[in-house]
This record gives C-alpha cells, sequence and structure tokens, in this order.
C-alpha cells in the first residue's frame, strides 16, 4: 500500500466518526475542532504541498478519494476537506518566499478562498493595499490564512489577483444561516485596507493558465496544472461522496423496511430493487468520469481550452448526478428518512445547496463545452 492509499484508508476509518459528529456540526454551524485534528493526522491536508516543505507532493486522485470517503459520512466534512487540502496545493502556486511563510510551522495551514472578485486592490510601494468583503468563505471558521480575489488596475486594464492574508488581518461576519452544508462554516469575509506584500498575491491568469510563481520553483505537473478544472472536479469529489454515502445507508434500509398497510418488506419489492440497481450503475459510472479526467487534469496537455472545458463538463455532470440520484433515493426512502434525526434529510439538503454552486451549473458548463468544441469563442468572463 502506497503512501496515498494509506491517506485515504485513513480517512475512510475517521467515517463513523465524522458521521456521528454530522448533527453537532449542524448545531454550530462549523465542524467540531477535533474533526480539523482527526482530518490533520491522517495527513491528507499536506499531501499536495511540496515535499521539501514536509508535504507528500501526491495527486490529485488521492485527495479526491479521500474527500469522497469523509462526503459520504458528511457532506460538510467533505467539502471542507477539498477546500483546506486544495488551498494548500493553490499556496504552492505563490512564489517561494510566500510558501516558506505560510508552511513555516506546519506542512499546512487551514485557508478559505472566495475567487469572485469583490473587493478591490490598489497598488502600493513593496505591494497591494486590499479592501471589500467576500461570501462562501467556506473554512473560515478554523482558518489561519485567508485567499480572496480583488481587481487591480494595471495599465489601465483591470486585472483579477489572488491575495493571501493572514487571518489576524480580516473580519468575519456570522451570516451562515443555510438549509444545507450549515457545518461548513461559509461566512462572510471583510477586509478594510490591509496591505499585502507583493509576493502574497498572484494574477489569476497565471493562475488558470498553469504558469504559477510556484509553477517555477515546484517540480511536478501537479503545481503546472490549471486552477479552474482542479477546483470544478476535486469539488465534485464530496458531492459524490455524499451520495455514495445515502446509497449504502438505503440499501441498509431497503433490507429491514416493512411497507405501511401492505406490510411487504422493500427488499422484495422490484420498485425497490430498480432504485438501487440504477442509482448504483449511475454512481459508478459519475465515479469513472470523475475519475479518468482527473487522470487527465495535471497531464501536459492540461492547459488545452478543450480540456479545461471537459473538466467543468465533468464535475458539473457528476455533481448533476449526485443530486438527481440522492432526491431519487431519499424520496424511496419513505417519509420518515425526513426526521430531523435521520442522516438522509441531512444528505439531501447538504446537496442540493452545494449543488448550486456556480462551478456545478450545468447549464453554463454544459454549454461552455459545446461552444469551445464548435469552436466559438466562450468569451473573457468564462471559469474555464
Amino acid at each position: 500500500m502506497g503512501y496515498g492509499d494509506e491517506v485515504v484508508a485513513r480517512v475512510r476509518d475517521l467515517a463513523p466518526a465524522l458521521a456521528d459528529r454530522a448533527p453537532a456540526a449542524e448545531e454550530a454551524r462549523r465542524l467540531p475542532d477535533e474533526t480539523i485534528a482527526d482530518l490533520a493526522a491522517t495527513g491528507l491536508f499536506a499531501s499536495l504541498v511540496p515535499e521539501r516543505f514536509g508535504g507528500a507532493g501526491l495527486g490529485f486522485a488521492t485527495m479526491a478519494a479521500a474527500c469522497r470517503e469523509a462526503g459520504a459520512a458528511c457532506a460538510s466534512t467533505g467539502w471542507l476537506s477539498t477546500i483546506y487540502t486544495l488551498h494548500n496545493w493553490m499556496v504552492a502556486l505563490f512564489p517561494e518566499e510566500t510558501q516558506a511563510e505560510v508552511w513555516a510551522d506546519r506542512p499546512y495551514a487551514l485557508i478559505p478562498c472566495t475567487l469572485a472578485p469583490s473587493g478591490t486592490a490598489e497598488p502600493v510601494d513593496g505591494g497591494h493595499t486590499v479592501t471589500g468583503r467576500w461570501s462562501w468563505g467556506s473554512g473560515v471558521m478554523h482558518a489561519d490564512h485567508v485567499m480572496v480575489m480583488a481587481l487591480v488596475t494595471v495599465d489601465g486594464t483591470i486585472e483579477p489577483r489572488l491575495f493571501l492574508l493572514p487571518r489576524a488581518d480580516v473580519t468575519v461576519h456570522d451570516v451562515w444561516h443555510t438549509s444545507g452544508m450549515r457545518g461548513t462554516g461559509s461566512n462572510d469575509i471583510e477586509v478594510a485596507g490591509a496591505f499585502v506584500p507583493a509576493h502574497r498575491s498572484v494574477p489569476l491568469a497565471e493562475l488558470a493558465e498553469g504558469r504559477s510563481p510556484g509553477a517555477r520553483v515546484n517540480p511536478g505537473a501537479v503545481y503546472r496544472t490549471p486552477l479552474v478544472p482542479v477546483f470544478a472536479l476535486t469539488g465534485a469529489a464530496p458531492v459524490l461522496g455524499a451520495a455514495e454515502g445515502v446509497l449504502a445507508r438505503f440499501g441498509e434500509r431497503m433490507r429491514g423496511r416493512v411497507m405501511a398497510y401492505t406490510g411487504e418488506r422493500q427488499r422484495d419489492l422490484m420498485s425497490g430493487q430498480i432504485r438501487l440497481a440504477a442509482a448504483t450503475a449511475d454512481l459508478r459510472a459519475a465515479r469513472l468520469l470523475l475519475e479518468s479526467t482527473l487522470r487527465d487534469a495535471s497531464g501536459p496537455d492540461a492547459v488545452d481550452l478543450h480540456r479545461r472545458a471537459s473538466a467543468r463538463l465533468a464535475a458539473a455532470h457528476v455533481a448533476a448526478t449526485a443530486r438527481r440520484v440522492v432526491n431519487d433515493l431519499c424520496g424511496a426512502a419513505g417519509a420518515s428518512a425526513q426526521f430531523t434525526g435521520s442522516p438522509f434529510q441531512r444528505a439531501q439538503r447538504d446537496v442540493n445547496t452545494i449543488s448550486g454552486h456556480v462551478v456545478f451549473d450545468p447549464d453554463a458548463s454544459y454549454a461552455l463545452y459545446g461552444k469551445i468544441e464548435l469552436g466559438i469563442d466562450p468569451g473573457p468572463v468564462n471559469l474555464v
């Protein structure tokens, strides 16, 4: 068993505890501190960190597999597993000085990142002054740093840049009152005129095209991979995991469930058997699509526009499949599955909520792929 397999196995072994903590995470609107410590101890958060900084320097497949395991137990936990792991990879795309600062004490950091350019940055001597407020700060409740996207005017042209700040420089606004994904604590982040040194920002264009400063100092194709395809594909992993968790619970429920009025066992009904089989086939296909697309995500052709659009297409299709399967199985699980103590209703609310993320928008993702496949310019504002 390689180290990557060990990381996945450790997260899988945590799954029962993560499931037990899911109600408390939802109630608190943040993950329990022990969950963060347990996940860090598996090595997951450092799995994409370069080896010279104490990480494992693994690829995206290990991360996705581990986050699927976490998502099967608790979708919020799976999502933050992805967030914290992926954003350490993003630190590796910053200049080397930044990497050394962030990982000075341990080979991982806890960093939310908001890619919507909801702030502005003014060039000043030695860096920028950043101001703005950003929503969807998943992971900010345990953060030691934050990453935000802001617009900078350069030679009359507006340039989006990603900025990395210490947690002490931001204010967190408690706004995360949602029906699903409550355990992510995705509150608003505000920065009021904070100075950010030049080495702690990177133009979005460099990240999107796999030519960041970190790509020049860290060996391995994983650090020369475009940002958006990786974000979309790895983000789909815990959503798929949540659906796989619902499928496993549905199979267990069928074995013992007796239908009201008729007294028949659900396991003996053809309707239940068909739903179980169809959901199994759909999720297996989604998993194969995700895994095969991830294998291509960091290859020599990863920067190709068609390849990047294919990643968006795959991620959106996986998330849409997971959502459809979850809603179908939760409907077939009976009304009692909607009691607040049931994991079915929590998973259903979580998957329906996270499927609304802009990167999983099926219409936009399918249209983007269709345009590029047909040779049509997708325009400058598409996430690709």
